[in-house]
């Protein structure tokens, strides 16, 4: 190959309108960090031939396996194929048998095979094609002038699937011709700023081993990746900058592979044989969600109330009116009440209440928005802490139910052996 550098190039009015995220970078991105390489460069632009040539030649000259998503599609918007056809002065030709396989894919589920769709079956003269698992549209690659391009459709289980089978195969060959071995881990760290990581992890450091770091929704994810002339010496290398990483962020690390925060406590609270119940106002049953969004959360969670409104708060969870109207919903008393109620109702081990201020509005001097107090209960045991989480609506529900994850997680870390 002509060099190791990793180019994408994204296309679609729809990415450069910010009206769709660019989820097929982020996920490459990540999946080629985690093979122990690294994206180089990225393009993104818009469905104009011209324009996708224009990247295709910036991306010829410097790197060495080059992928391109989107514009595979059959409307007249999608012109991906015509641009490669341009860029390698090659003509677009029918495949027959590709055809056939996307009239049988309509066939199959039962829809109508319209005439646009056969231009999904033409491709540049010389293109060895990509089948396509999960889709109408196949992709295609060439070897040109030591560079390998890849064309993947824009619908990202689509490109998932098909850069697996094709890019990252040969992502691991060209490894293998390194004289050069790779061990990498992944460590995710919750409860401390990606400053203050690299601040305690300083003076960590191997010429040998690289660690990267990624911010990721109030998460920094440490990925540690050691290079060796020999597998097992890549490993040993690899363990022994994790064990030193380990014993110094202790508690802040998670998990050590690529298990989430929910599913790491729920994995947890069945170990222990423990259920949890949530009693949220500000987070509407985010919290609750994403409990149950984890395998095998039924056998740990039975009970979640959603008391977003005052009068849900006195007939659900019987919380005093008293305390409300002295105190507010939004406040320690209201919140401690909440957690024991909620506990008591629901005879759970573990009971987690929460109520804030998500903004925009709602806010006062004593209590900007952004506030939230955080209630636990677990044996003789109930506490409540008040938080400061700025930020947009969105921002402020995720960090708080994260946080109340990391709450639960730690008292079955220290208090429950």
């Amino acid at each position: 190959m002509k060099n190791k550098s990793i180019e994408i190039i994204t296309t679609g009015e729809e990415l450069l309108s910010g009206v769709t995220q660019d989820s097929n970078f982020y996920w490459l991105a990540g999946e080629v960090f985690r093979h122990g390489f690294k994206v180089n460069y990225q393009q993104c632009v818009g469905d104009s031939i011209h324009d996708i040539v224009a990247a295709l030649k910036i991306a010829s000259n410097r790197s060495g396996f080059i992928l391109v998503t989107g514009g595979l599609g059959p409307t007249h918007d999608d012109l991906t194929r015509e641009a490669a056809s341009m860029f390698f002065d090659r003509k677009l030709i029918l495949n027959p048998k590709e055809e056939d396989k996307i009239r049988q894919i309509f066939k199959d589920r039962k829809r109508k095979y319209s005439k646009l769709n056969k231009k999904q079956a033409y491709f540049p003269q010389k293109a060895s094609i990509i089948a396509n698992s999960e889709g109408t549209a196949p992709g295609f690659s060439f070897l040109e002038d030591k560079s390998k391009y890849y064309f993947f459709p824009g619908v990202p289980r689509e490109f998932k699937a098909m850069s697996k089978n094709s890019f990252f195969k040969d992502l691991k060959k060209e490894q293998s011709k390194i004289k050069s071995f790779t061990s990498s881990k992944i460590l995710r760290v919750f409860g401390l700023s990606e400053s203050e990581v690299a601040e305690k992890i300083q003076k960590i450091d191997s010429a040998s081993t690289y660690i990267g770091f990624r911010p990721y929704n109030f998460e920094i994810h440490l990925r540690i990746i050691s290079r060796s002339s020999t597998l097992s010496l890549a490993k040993k290398e690899n363990r022994v900058i994790e064990e030193r990483i380990r014993k110094i962020l202790a508690e802040y690390i998670y998990s050590i592979d690529e298990t989430n925060m929910p599913t790491t406590v729920v994995n947890m609270l069945l170990e222990k044989k423990l259920f949890v119940s949530t009693a949220e106002s500000c987070t509407g049953g985010l919290l609750a969600n994403m409990i149950t969004n984890a395998p095998g959360s039924s056998r740990c969670f039975n009970y979640g109330f959603v008391t977003y409104g005052n009068n849900a708060k006195e007939n659900i969870l019987d919380i005093k009116k008293d305390t409300l109207i002295k105190y507010g919903a939004v406040s320690r008393q209201c919140v401690k009440e909440m957690t024991l109620n909620s506990k008591s109702i629901s005879g759970s081990d573990i009971a987690i209440a929460v109520s804030g201020i998500a903004g925009p509005k709602g806010g006062t001097k004593d209590k900007p928005v952004g506030t939230v107090f955080i209630g636990t209960s677990y044996k003789d045991k109930t506490t409540v802490k008040k938080y400061y989480f700025p930020g947009t609506r969105e921002m402020f529900k995720l960090r708080v139910c994260l946080s109340c994850l990391s709450i639960i997680r730690k008292i079955i870390l220290f208090e429950s052996k």
